[in-house]
C-alpha cells in the first residue's frame, strides 16, 4: 500500500513537472498517457494511454481510455470511453470466451481473436475516441468506440455518444441526437478556419474580451489566416 503511495505521489510529481499539469489525489494517470500542459486532472479519474491537449480539464471519477483530447476542453463528471463491444449477429454467443483471448472470466475457448472488441479511429489503432478541440461534454456521458467529436461541440449531460458528433453542434439524449448548431453557418466556418486553439497564451490574454461575442471576433479576425 506504502509503496502504490508513493509510486503514485512520484507520478504526480513527473507530470508536473514535466507538463505544468495538476493531478489531484487519488487520480490515476498510467505512463502511457501524453499531455501539452496547463491541465487539471481531478479526483478518482482514470487516464490511460491517452493524450490530453493544451488547457484541458477532466472533472471527477472520469475514465478516458485511449482518447484523443483536444485543447480547451471541459470534460464533465464520470465520462466514460474505451467502452468495447460484442458481438451481436453470427456468433451464437455474445460470451468473450468465444471470441478474446483477454480472459475476461479466467478463460477463453479460443486460440485467436475472432472479433474487434474496440474500434479505433486511426490505423495505428492508437485511440478508440478522438475529442476536438474547445469541446464541453456534461456529467455521465458515454461515448462509444469509434466516434469523433467535432471542435467545438457541446454533449448534454447523461448521452451516450454512438456516433459521429458534428462541430458547433449542441447533442442530447440516448442516443445523443444534434438538437442545434450553436452559431450561424459563416461563424462555425469561421471559426474552424481560424483556430484560436492555436493561438499563444499571451494572444488568448490579450484577445479574451472578444470572446464574450463571436460576431466581434469574426468582424476583426475573418480575413486574418490561422
Amino acid at each position: 500500500m506504502i509503496s502504490r503511495i508513493i509510486k503514485n505521489n512520484l507520478k504526480r510529481l513527473y507530470f508536473s513537472l514535466k507538463y505544468s499539469v495538476v493531478i489531484k489525489s487519488s487520480a490515476n494517470v498510467s505512463s502511457g498517457s501524453v499531455f501539452e500542459g496547463q491541465s487539471v486532472i481531478y479526483q478518482g479519474c482514470n487516464i490511460l494511454d491517452s493524450f490530453i491537449g493544451l488547457g484541458t480539464y477532466v472533472a471527477p471519477y472520469s475514465r478516458l481510455q485511449r482518447t484523443k483530447v483536444g485543447r480547451f476542453c471541459s470534460i464533465g463528471q464520470n465520462i466514460q470511453t474505451f467502452i468495447g463491444r460484442h458481438p451481436v449477429n453470427k456468433f451464437v454467443s455474445t460470451h468473450p470466451a468465444f471470441f478474446s483471448l483477454q480472459e475476461q472470466s479466467g478463460f477463453t475457448f479460443v486460440q485467436t481473436e475472432q472479433f474487434d472488441e474496440h474500434l479505433y479511429i486511426d490505423e495505428e489503432k492508437k485511440f478508440v475516441v478522438e475529442i476536438g478541440n474547445d469541446v464541453w461534454i456534461g456529467n455521465n456521458v458515454m461515448i462509444m468506440d469509434g466516434v469523433k467529436i467535432g471542435d467545438g461541440a457541446i454533449i448534454g449531460a447523461g448521452s451516450i455518444v454512438t456516433k459521429d458528433i458534428a462541430p458547433y453542434s449542441v447533442n442530447v439524449g440516448i442516443p445523443a441526437k444534434k438538437t442545434r448548431d450553436r452559431f450561424d453557418e459563416k461563424y462555425i466556418n469561421f471559426l474552424l478556419n481560424f483556430k484560436w486553439w492555436n493561438k499563444s497564451f499571451k494572444w488568448l490574454e490579450e484577445n479574451a474580451e472578444r470572446f464574450i461575442n463571436i460576431e466581434q471576433l469574426y468582424n476583426e479576425y475573418k480575413d486574418s489566416r490561422p
